[in-house]
């Protein structure tokens, strides 16, 4: 109370402190630390290979449908069940309303291993899970109680899932969830070819309570060299089948930008600790000769430190207090901000845990800031303190020294966390100077699944296609549409081939490409420059010449040297000649689960729809839906009215999703590295105003100690300026200091972000230099505002006082 400015500024700042470090520790503690939402969790594990080659080693958790089936056949000393490791929307009619929902395919005794049976009914059986079975589904609560008003009626409801009746064999329990978002699940019919024949499988173990962990181990290894053997690897890898935790897998992706977070936040808390050890150390020198007189009065040391100590548990105490008020906000932001980019699908709450971990973080904190200025009010010299009656007999020598160290570490652990902030900045700056490759403005884009029996031929999708765009182009202000597989900016599907015609090359080993099937106009309308030979035409169909367009550096990858116009390739088990070179576009170069940033151009592949192969068009919708885009220089609302009536009026039961312009699917495809550079750089301005506010109260509190100094110095003639500069350096000076020690950890440290960024050095000089000047000026401010009060001194009347 005697204090309120102090107090409050104390309080806010470790509410802040604190309040950051709950929300990511809430987070924190639902995705990484809470067991799984299964019964005995620690006994689920997945199957994953571990690759080792001359060259490096890694992980792969996906599967080919043979080796589920050898897992399957000799592994009968754990449960076992396989599921695909994609989802995606698929149509669902019901009565007259489609509807599009998400649908996971997950083999039989998928349910069984989880342990979490159906409300309702039961999981798939091995029948239904063979290829050619009979259709069924298991739906979630939500979806079976928008169905009927009881959802357990759901039960025996045929649902047409892809315009096949599926009949309804269970219903899941509420709040029943997966790491893949689903409203519904089939079966999966794991097999050896098509699908199965790439590592499109992950596949769900779960160990006996009473099994000896390194026995199973054994086990799984002897099983998984049997796997091996089938497996297409060069003799210099050695491959090893292991499990790891289930928990492990799912959150694998989340575990270096959680920790990175968790880090910076952990930064901030310390910063806030030493802000205010500094501003209890100046205080110390207020309460000089109050200190003083209660060691006169029989207070020893330990008696003021555990007054100080006492205080100090105050302030934490309430600020730890406002600290959970501002977490419990902070953490529904936090998942709000995070969920959709980073697949968190666990509810994240402030439970006990939490808020026992944040108690105790409070109660370090009281220790940590207040115990050196405990220490040193309790060595106070006694006799100068009360002859003074100021704030000498605490303040300068060692006191002064401490506090200005403190100020040093401030700055320096704001530099490494300013640092990061900036490289995640220059990481957006680059990715978004990025030549997209085509003309983004006026471009609206919707998905429509035809993983659909109705669209299971490419006559069927062409037919389609060539319908909507007709029915576009009618529309006034729609200047042209066409589709494709998938879009510039999202992640596109990869496939081998071959490069034939000519005898250096005509034993040539597959490659890999990324391959799109296109309709004419395609590239007119999103406007990706031709520059070679011809477009995909409207001739081009299932009886004439296979034909393929590549883009730039597909020519510059497989024809450096010679034209690539008129070459053919092997691809998608059909002979096919170049006719075409277009600009290269930038696409996503990994799948969605990754942290790190991974935009480029790769050598690429388009095909006319109507030469697709049926056994291609099954696969791949299971994987991906086309999208439809119009060019329209009319608002973005009115386009996708105008797409929507055109699919609904050649087929309504096509429900359209992702309606979207194309600036925002680009901008979808750096979200992950928008939220990871907003979070970071918030936390570094958090950081440099705590800085700020040490730095302006140690200059501050030099001031006032140096009042009788300065005005001894202006009254033998020194100027009020060069005055006010002696005590500016003093505080640039320890700014720089800082600088040079935060910019030698931020060195050492960046290896720990270096995942996160791209097309941007982890020591780049310009970030560097960016920050240091920041700081600098930042310094500045907050030592010339106090300094300047010496403008104000008269030195007559300091001499008088004196």
């Amino acid at each position: 109370r005697k204090s309120p400015a102090f107090t409050i500024s104390a309080v806010l700042t470790l509410g802040l402190c604190i309040g950051a470090n709950t929300a990511i520790l809430s987070l924190v503690d639902a995705v990484l630390l809470r067991p799984l939402p299964y019964p005995q969790p620690e006994r689920l594990m997945t199957l994953v290979a571990h690759f080792q080659t001359p060259r490096g080693e890694g992980l792969q958790q996906g599967h080919s449908g043979r080796s589920w089936e050898t897992f399957r056949d000799q592994a009968d000393f754990v449960e076992r069940a396989v599921f695909s490791t994609t989802s995606g929307g698929v149509n669902l009619l019901v009565g007259k309303s489609p509807r599009h929902v998400q649908l996971q395919r997950v083999g039989s005794g998928f349910f069984r291993v989880l342990g979490i049976d159906p409300l309702v009914g039961r999981g798939f059986t091995q029948q239904e899970d063979q290829p050619g079975g009979p259709a069924a589904a298991v739906v979630s609560h939500t979806l079976a109680a928008s169905l009927q008003s009881d959802p357990r009626a759901a039960l025996g409801q045929t649902l047409l899932v892809r315009g096949v009746p599926h009949p309804v064999v269970g219903v899941m329990p509420p709040g029943f969830k997966t790491a893949q978002p689903a409203d519904i699940w089939t079966p999966l019919r794991a097999h050896a070819e098509g699908e199965g024949g790439g590592i499109n499988y992950q596949i769900l173990v779960r160990v006996p309570a009473d099994a000896n962990l390194e026995q199973i181990d054994s086990r799984i290894a002897a099983v998984g060299s049997t796997i091996a053997q089938d497996m297409p690897i060069s003799e210099d890898t050695v491959v090893r089948f292991r499990l790891v935790p289930l928990q492990e897998s799912i959150t694998d992706h989340l575990y270096e930008p959680l920790s990175v977070l968790w880090g910076a936040v952990a930064l901030v808390l310390l910063i806030g600790c030493v802000n205010i050890a500094g501003l209890l150390l100046a205080r110390n020198g207020w309460r000089a000769r109050e200190t003083a007189i209660r060691s006169c009065l029989g207070g020893g040391r330990a008696a003021v430190i555990r007054q100080m100590l006492t205080e100090s548990l105050v302030l934490s105490l309430m600020g730890g207090v406002l600290g959970v008020f501002l977490g419990y906000w902070g953490k529904s932001a936090l998942q709000t901000l995070m969920e959709r980019d980073f697949f968190i699908w666990q509810a994240v709450s402030l439970d006990t845990r939490v808020l026992a971990v944040s108690a105790l973080v409070a109660i370090l904190t009281s220790i940590l800031f207040g115990l050196a200025p405990a220490l040193q009010a309790s060595r106070l010299d006694v006799v100068p303190a009360l002859s003074l009656g100021g704030s000498r007999g605490v303040s300068g020598g060692s006191g002064n020294r401490v506090q200005r160290a403190l100020v040093v570490g401030e700055i320096a652990l704001g530099m490494v966390l300013l640092v990061a902030a900036g490289l995640l900045i220059r990481t957006i700056a680059e990715i978004h100077g990025l030549q997209p490759g085509f003309d983004p403005s006026h471009v609206v884009s919707a998905r429509v699944s035809l993983n659909e029996e109705r669209y299971s031929n490419p006559a069927s999708v062409q037919q389609f296609f060539n319908a909507v765009t007709q029915e576009l182009a009618r529309r006034p202000g729609i200047e042209s549409a066409s589709a494709g597989l998938s879009l510039p900016y999202e992640r596109p599907l990869n496939m081998g081939f071959q490069r034939l015609g000519s005898a250096d090359i005509e034993n040539d080993q597959s490659q890999l490409t990324t391959l799109y099937y296109v309709t004419p106009g395609y590239f007119e309308t999103l406007g990706i420059s031709l520059q070679q030979g011809r477009s995909i035409e409207d001739s081009d169909g299932a009886d004439t010449l296979a034909v393929a367009v590549v883009n730039r550096r597909f020519v510059e990858r497989f024809y450096p040297e010679t034209e690539a116009l008129g070459k053919d390739l092997l691809l998608s088990g059909k002979s096919r000649r170049i006719v075409g070179i277009v600009g290269d576009v930038q696409h996503r170069l990994s799948w969605g689960q990754s942290s790190a940033v991974s935009l480029g151009s790769q050598p690429g592949v388009y095909l006319p729809v109507s030469q697709i192969s049926e056994g291609f068009l099954r696969v791949v919708h299971n994987w991906f839906s086309p999208a439809i885009v119009a060019r329209s220089p009319k608002p973005g609302l009115e386009v996708v009215e105008d797409l929507k009536s055109a699919v609904g009026s050649i087929d309504a039961n096509l429900p359209l999703f992702a309606v979207h312009p194309m600036s925002e699917i680009m901008g979808a495809s750096w979200s992950r590295q928008r939220v990871q550079a907003v979070l970071m750089g918030s936390l570094a301005l958090l950081a440099l105003l705590l800085s700020a506010v040490g730095l302006y109260g140690l200059i501050a509190n030099s001031v006032v100690e140096r009042r009788r100094e300065m005005g001894i110095r202006m009254a033998l003639g020194a100027t009020v300026w060069r005055a006010v500069g002696s005590v500016t350096l003093g505080g640039l000076r320890l700014a720089l200091i800082g600088i040079i020690i935060g910019s030698v950890a931020a060195m050492l440290g960046t290896p720990l972000i270096e995942h996160l960024i791209w097309g941007v050095s982890p020591t780049d000089p310009w970030t560097f230099l960016g920050v240091s000047t920041v700081l600098l000026f930042t310094a500045a401010a907050a030592s010339l505002l106090p300094s300047a009060r010496l403008a104000r001194l008269d030195p007559a009347r300091t001499l008088r006082e004196e």
